[in-house]
């Protein structure tokens, strides 16, 4: 057992592998290129550390600030060593090992890990080249200013709506009461599930929009809304209509009823009006809640594509097609994996810009 069989297994790996020279050649290669990545990125980001804190005097006060915190409540940190180290390994690791893996061929192709060859920017130029990426950048800039529109409108007009209920009746008000509750409700309702319900509005065939049509004797207006190329990108963005955003408009309440009333009280004396007081004291007051809700509206419509995906798949053709959607198809239904990651990298330096305008702006705000 130990000894023909034994090699005659070894050969049949060797020949399914096909292990030959060269192959092992580049397997050794390519070991040695990960192994000098690591000590190069870990080089990399020292110095770049080192080199603001020399050149920023803030930067050395802080670093100075951080570790004596660090040893004045050592125990603390000890203490959380175990979940740093867990969060480390079993997220952060896998982030910093798709940036590696955005610069290579690692594909279902590839038959051991060992095997993943460095092809430096070739994904990224395949990217805006050859896949449908690009052809999904479009749709995306349409569904992101629509999640706009929509952010900025119903649920501001709905917080002010009921924000006004509270300076009439007072803070008792069980209408006030009844209108917050009802219109937070919407929020226990999975995403998955209202998406399946809109699907089924739109069906061509038993579809409640195409039956709301025939009784108002409009069959002519009657549509295939997400298998026409003209109709299912906005078909798309007309999904939750009217558009009641619970989240955001707890947002807009709490900052409205944070507001101090001495305000509202010195405008009525010079005779303000509504409109007065909603340009003048209510839209820059809540302008910090303003721009957390739209670079997180714009984090998750980059991200977003389930919506898409349960709906159109994309199609038909490439008229609902966006980024995360072609990220998915790669590592799922074609096993690019390393196109993937390219992919997600191009995606995650986008909503990094975002946040770092955000961060900018707060920043020149307390400034």
């Amino acid at each position: 057992y130990f000894g023909e069989k034994q090699s005659y297994v070894v050969t049949l790996s060797a020949d399914l592998y096909g292990f030959d020279a060269e192959r092992l050649e580049n397997i050794g290669i390519m070991d040695a290129v990960r192994s000098l990545s690591v000590y190069v990125i870990a080089a990399l980001a020292v110095g770049f550390a080192a080199a603001l804190i020399a050149v920023f005097p803030r930067s050395r006060w802080m670093a100075r600030r951080f570790f004596r915190s660090a040893y004045r409540h050592r125990v603390a940190y000890l203490m959380l060593a175990p979940s740093i180290i867990l969060i480390l390994v079993f997220q952060y690791y896998n982030v910093f090992q798709a940036f590696w893996y955005a610069f290579t061929d690692w594909s279902l192709a590839t038959k051991t890990m060992r095997e993943v060859n460095f092809i430096g920017f070739d994904n990224f130029v395949k990217m805006f080249t050859e896949g449908y990426f690009l052809l999904g950048t479009k749709n995306l800039v349409i569904m992101i200013i629509s999640s706009f529109l929509k952010l900025l409108t119903v649920p501001l007009l709905l917080a002010e709506v009921v924000f006004a209920m509270k300076t009439k009746t007072g803070d008792s008000s069980r209408r006030r009461y009844w209108f917050r509750l009802l219109l937070v409700v919407p929020m226990v309702v999975p995403g998955v599930v209202s998406t399946l319900m809109w699907k089924n509005i739109y069906d061509p065939n038993i579809g409640a929009l195409n039956s709301l049509l025939d009784v108002m004797n409009l069959s002519h207006l009657k549509h295939s809304w997400l298998g026409d190329e003209r109709t299912a990108l906005w078909s798309i963005i007309f999904m939750g209509f009217p558009f009641v955003n619970s989240f955001a408009f707890l947002v807009y309440y709490g900052g409205l009823i944070n507001i101090p009333t001495e305000l509202f009280e010195a405008a009525k004396v010079d005779g303000s009006n509504a409109f007065w007081n909603f340009t003048h004291i209510h839209l820059p007051l809540i302008t910090p809640q303003l721009k957390m809700l739209i670079v997180t509206t714009f984090i998750s419509a980059v991200q977003d594509y389930g919506g898409v995906y349960l709906l159109t798949g994309g199609g038909p053709g490439t008229a609902t097609y966006v980024p995360g959607l072609e990220l998915y198809y790669a590592a799922t239904k074609f096993g690019q994996y390393g196109y993937a990651c390219a992919m997600g990298l191009v995606m995650f330096v986008v909503i990094l810009m975002g946040s770092l305008i955000n961060m900018k702006m707060k920043t020149q705000e307390l400034g």
